[in-house]
């Protein structure tokens, strides 16, 4: 192919390759244009915008913590703590972990980056990485009452509070310590803590007892099932504690004074006071007394003191239910020439009289204890709490004792006493007046034991003796049942041969009638049918009488009443103890009732004694029995059986398996009589039963 060949080649070819480069253009434009409206439609989750103010971090949810969000923020530093630092923006305040070897400096203006995690109470800062941009005051403090601080409102935030510095401890750094701040009944732990300054030790230990003003963060405590159980208060230099007012400890006030109102102190604050220590209770709680007064002292830390030992005190007066002590003490050995402590007889054991003073009393002792006796003192059971130990040596219950040891009372602020415990501090505390007889409970139940082995043996003799004795009276006994069974049935013999053999044989008589006149008078075959089935009603009428005859018992027909009645009501009475007043004023005893009436009153009556006597609790019991004969033709009874006992609602239905009142209703149903029963709760109970005879 020769130049001009190529030539016309590509002139040809132009046109086309001009064509494809527009299109492969125009494509490559369109997928610019896609590209570009998805990337400014796209934006990031929530989790992954930094979130660039405290405010918004500490609304996280614990989940949302988890998340791990990003976080570039500005804040100054406001406390130093063991693995990081609080630091707080214009918005609030949180916890930043960071190490402890590398922690900014208070007041540090910081640039922050890093993720947001989950604390055991709420989110905190992880820091990846941390630049300083300024040095800055620490924002306005929030004002809090430090009972405030431990609700949580100013963990993690810088926040003022005043109070009573109680204490003050710094260890071998002084960039570390502790102190106390008291408000009212509420205290405070500060935490002093600085990771670059040292704090100035000896000014603020001079503090104690001075009403103070602090500026720091809240730093929460959490327990291992991250649940927040209270807050610490961290405060970060020496200039953030001022002084309010110097009111440390003043003269020297009496022991029973401590509580007492003093118009020249307008804050709370410590007082100094002095005693003889009489009771350790713990190494951190004591009993002194002076002038007569004794008062439970709480100290700052364990003391090391001996009973009968003078001491100069300074503590914060502390109410406790009734009484004034104090607490947060401080104490010292004194050379005060104060007269020894000698105990007071307590009167009155169980009252709040006397309270923390050394006493002594005398009573019998009832019962020892592993740590305890009880002692019974006139009518009083006092209880002795005793040493370890000593126990043992002291002598067996029945005892005698006179004992002398510090009256330790527990009382609400009314005075009500709630407990009285006589602490005793060692064995020379216990005199022993009188020992008891040889007879002790264990050998008089030994005794007892003896003889009732006696007495089994004597009664199995006995029952052998007896055996053959046993034998024949069986025999006699048979032979008078046999004999009784016999003459019974020849009674019950005659009663069904005068009912009912007579009736049916007249019955039989009239069927016989029927029989002929059937075909020939029908009329008069009714008839006797008629009079047949009028005779089996009679039969069967006289038949249930004899039946109800025969379960009359044989006794009523001697029975004597109402004499018998009353004689047995006023041996029961007697037997439980209850004061038995009959009323026969108006009783006729010239017209006895007849015998079944007179035996079914007289087991109403004995029944209505029976159930006051067992279950009213009652202590008298009155029976009145009067006959009304106002009318010639008929006479009308009237008895009542009445208690003072603890009654009962008569709404209940008696419980199954009771048939008392329900005999007795059914005794009076069958005289005719009329039975009511009147009782409520605490109103005693009477029974009343009226009847008419003609």
């Amino acid at each position: 192919m020769d130049e001009a060949d190529v030539r016309n080649l590509a002139e040809s070819s132009l046109p086309c390759y001009n064509r494809c480069s527009t299109m492969y253009r125009a494509v490559i434009w369109f997928l610019f244009l896609i590209t570009t409206v998805s990337l400014k439609a796209y934006e990031p989750p929530a989790t992954a915008r930094p979130l660039r103010n405290i405010a918004d971090l500490r609304k996280l949810s614990y989940l949302e913590s988890k998340l791990a969000p990003p976080v570039e923020l500005k804040a100054i530093v406001i406390s130093h703590l063991p693995n990081g630092f609080d630091a707080q923006d214009a918005s609030g305040g949180i916890f930043f972990e960071y190490p402890a070897t590398h922690l900014p400096r208070i007041g540090d203006e910081i640039a922050v980056k890093g993720n947001t995690t989950s604390g055991f109470h709420g989110p905190f800062v992880v820091v990846d990485s941390l630049e300083k941009t300024g040095d800055r005051s620490p924002p306005k403090p929030l004002t809090f009452r430090p009972d405030f601080i431990q609700t949580g409102l100013g963990d993690n935030r810088w926040v003022e509070l005043s109070g009573l510095m109680v204490d003050v401890r710094f260890g071998d750094s002084k960039r570390e310590g502790r102190g106390l701040l008291v408000t009212g009944q509420s205290d405070l732990v500060i935490r002093f803590r600085n990771a670059w300054d040292d704090f100035d030790v000896k000014a603020l230990e001079e503090l104690v007892g001075s009403s103070v003003k602090l500026l720091g963060s809240g730093a929460p405590l959490f327990n291992d099932q991250r649940q927040r159980i209270g807050s610490d208060f961290v405060c970060p230099k020496t200039e953030f504690v001022s002084v309010l007012a110097p009111t440390g400890p003043q003269s020297i006030v009496r022991l029973d004074e401590i509580g007492r109102y003093d118009s020249r102190r307008t804050r709370q604050g410590l007082v100094e006071t002095s005693g003889t220590v009489t009771l350790i209770e713990s190494p951190s709680s004591i009993v002194v007394q002076s002038n007569g007064y004794g008062a439970r002292v709480r100290t700052l830390s364990d003391t090391q003191v001996t009973v009968g030992q003078q001491v100069a005190l300074t503590g914060l007066p502390e109410t406790e239910g009734y009484f004034v002590g104090l607490r947060y003490a401080t104490l010292s050995p004194t050379e005060a020439d104060d007269p020894p402590i000698t105990p007071v007889t307590d009167e009155a054991p169980l009252s709040h009289d006397r309270a923390f003073q050394l006493v002594s009393l005398s009573g019998r002792l009832i019962e020892k204890g592993s740590s305890f006796i009880n002692l019974q003192v006139s009518d009083a059971l006092v209880t002795i709490s005793t040493p370890a130990g000593l126990t043992d040596a002291i002598p067996p219950e029945g005892s005698e004792l006179r004992v002398q040891g510090v009256k330790c009372v527990d009382a609400n602020a009314k005075g009500e006493v709630r407990s009285v415990t006589i602490a005793l501090r060692s064995m020379d505390d216990i005199s022993v007046l009188a020992i008891p007889s040889w007879w002790t409970p264990a050998r008089l139940w030994s005794a007892v034991l003896v003889l009732a082995l006696g007495a089994i043996l004597f009664l199995a003799l006995l029952l052998v003796s007896n055996h053959r004795v046993r034998k024949q009276t069986d025999l006699i006994s048979e032979q008078i049942e046999s004999n009784a069974t016999l003459e019974e049935r020849n009674r019950i013999a005659r009663e069904l041969h005068d009912t009912l053999s007579q009736g049916f044989s007249g019955v039989g008589y009239q069927l016989a009638s029927v029989a002929n006149h059937l075909l020939t008078d029908p009329e008069r075959a009714m008839s006797k049918l008629e009079i047949a089935r009028e005779m089996v009603e009679q039969s069967l009428y006289e038949a249930r009488d004899s039946l109800i005859g025969l379960r009359v018992p044989t006794g009523s027909e001697s029975l004597h009443f109402p004499q018998d009645t009353l004689a047995r009501a006023k041996e029961r009475c007697d037997e439980a103890e209850v004061t038995f007043s009959p009323d026969i004023s108006e009783w006729d005893e010239g017209a006895p009732l007849p015998p079944e009436t007179a035996f079914a009153c007289h087991r109403i009556i004995l029944e209505a004694v029976t159930n006051a006597l067992r279950h009213s609790e009652a202590n008298a019991l009155n029976i009145t029995l009067r006959m009304d004969r106002s009318r010639s033709e008929s006479k009308q009874l009237h008895f009542m059986v009445a208690d003072n006992g603890i009654g009962f609602s008569t709404d209940e239905r008696p419980p199954e398996g009771h048939f008392g009142l329900r005999g007795m209703y059914e005794r009076a149903e069958e005289l005719g009589a009329k039975l009511l029963i009147h009782s409520a709760p605490q109103a005693g109970t009477s029974v009343e039963l009226s009847l008419n005879l003609t």
